[in-house]
C-alpha cells in the first residue's frame, strides 16, 4: 500500500478512528526514543505540586493548540 493510499484511507475514517491512529503514530514515534522515555518517567515521578498544571491551565494550553 502506498503512502497516498494510506492518506486516502485515513481521510475516510471517523474523527474517533483518526484520533486512535494519531495516538498510535505518536506512540510509534516515541517508543524507541530513550530521551523521551526518560523525560516522561521524570515527570511521572515528580512529587512537587508546584510543577503540576491545574485543570484550568491544561485546558488553556489545549485551547491554544
Amino acid at each position: 500500500m502506498s503512502v497516498q493510499e494510506l492518506k486516502t484511507e485515513l481521510a475516510a475514517l471517523s474523527e474517533t478512528e483518526r484520533a486512535e491512529v494519531s495516538a498510535f503514530l505518536f506512540h510509534l514515534r516515541h517508543a524507541s526514543d530513550p530521551d523521551y522515555q526518560t523525560a516522561v518517567q521524570r515527570r511521572m515521578e515528580d512529587k512537587n505540586p508546584s510543577h503540576w498544571l491545574t485543570i484550568d491551565e491544561l485546558e488553556s494550553r489545549l485551547d491554544g493548540r
